[in-house]
């Protein structure tokens, strides 16, 4: 059995990554940072298409609709996306624009929600009647009875660049990294982990567990069973013609839609010339799936279903286009979990984003850093960490 190590100068790691994916690359890049001898283990290539972190946009926004205990959370999670942005290492923004619409009835989860979170924590924002909307986003054909938050602090980030920011950052202090290795199993003791794979075995001080749906095997069973990989198609729609200037960043922010039937369609403008609209639905068209199984591509039906809930709002983009699958990793709650297990006291899990959760990647990283280092954390994770398996 190949001992990985051998050849790269150091045989035995402070701390090794398990999944690298948005949150394990922020992970490492926080660890290298502190002089951390640690190493990045993924079990597929670079810029593998089958986890969580692919695709080329993401949503930021604090007027947070989820509630207020993603606060603290995201609050370092702006500083960190700031950093990032300043500093990135590839020369390619991480920040591609700014401004967040959040739509629905004046009573909707989202719009109450948002409005709450933000007026709860200073979060500057914006409440925008119909006829506002209409006037400043003319690309949005509102009701008269919907209304809007505008959070002109919110931000369309680049997802790959932010990933291989970290990466990059992550070697340039010291940070190895490993691919087409997966990882199997994990066995502990007071002082080390022993990581298998199919023909090859690690011993380390820590462990970080970033692994998203593939992190069930490596989970004890009381968190493994909390968290299931779910399927969701996400769809990038074409602007019509003439349509062109009025869905560009600055004039189309990112946005959240809640519909009558309580669908939420989130939303983001075209990051490249000629572009589409991104579009998926957040709470629906989730399907239960198998991380190891070929991934089927969206359907024309969940096409139609989506264009059905958008079309209406925005009639400038037309019901055709592209679409890929993408997998959000579950927890009943929707929330996600930062635990240390009592079993494994050497070993952290970082998972079950449930969709959301990107966002909060500095943070979370940052984190997870502290928690393998110093066994505690400077950013308030205790409504994730109650999880920590007895």
């Amino acid at each position: 059995m190949k001992m990985i190590g051998e050849g790269s100068g150091r045989r035995r790691y402070d701390v090794v990554v398990i999944g690298l994916g948005i949150m394990g690359s922020a992970a490492l890049a926080h660890l290298a940072r502190r002089g951390i001898g640690v190493l990045g283990i993924d079990a597929h290539g670079p810029a593998h298409v089958l986890g969580s972190s692919h695709g080329q946009t993401r949503i930021f926004r604090r007027a947070y609709w989820e509630g207020e205990v993603f606060l603290p959370l995201l609050e370092r999670a702006h500083e960190g996306w700031q950093e990032l942005h300043a500093a990135n290492a590839t020369g390619d923004p991480v920040i591609l624009s700014e401004g967040g619409l959040f739509v629905g009835s004046a009573d909707s989860r989202l719009v109450r929600g948002a409005r709450d979170t933000a007026s709860t924590h200073g979060v500057a924002h914006e409440y925008l009647d119909a006829d506002d909307i209409r006037r400043r986003f003319p690309a949005f054909h509102v009701t008269d009875d919907e209304v809007a938050i505008l959070e002109p602090g919110a931000m369309m980030l680049s997802a790959q660049t932010a990933r291989f920011g970290y990466l990059s950052q992550a070697v340039r202090d010291g940070a190895h990294l490993t691919y087409g290795r997966r990882a199997l199993s994990l066995t502990s003791n007071e002082t080390s982990v022993t990581i298998r794979g199919d023909d090859w075995q690690l011993s380390c001080g820590s462990v970080v567990v970033a692994a998203g749906g593939w992190a069930r095997q490596l989970l004890p069973r009381d968190l493994s069973d909390q968290i299931t990989p779910m399927r969701i198609p996400v769809f990038e729609l074409p602007v019509a013609a003439g349509h062109e200037s009025s869905h560009q960043p600055g004039r189309f922010p990112v946005f959240l839609f809640e519909d009558t039937g309580g669908a939420l369609v989130y939303g983001l403008p075209p990051w490249r010339a000629g572009g589409g609209v991104r579009v998926g639905f957040h709470n629906r068209q989730l399907s239960q799936t198998d991380m190891d199984a070929p991934r089927q591509p969206p359907t024309n039906a969940e096409l139609h279903d989506v264009w059905k809930s958008v079309s209406r709002l925005l009639p400038g983009l037309r019901p055709e286009g592209s679409g890929t699958a993408c997998v959000y990793t579950m927890t009943a709650d929707e929330s996600f979990f930062v635990a240390r297990s009592s079993e494994f006291r050497n070993v952290a899990y970082v998972s079950a984003c449930s969709g959301h959760g990107f966002k909060f990647a500095p943070a979370l990283g940052e984190a997870m850093a502290e928690l393998v280092v110093d066994g505690r954390t400077s950013v308030d994770i205790s409504a994730f960490a109650a999880r920590t398996v007895a």
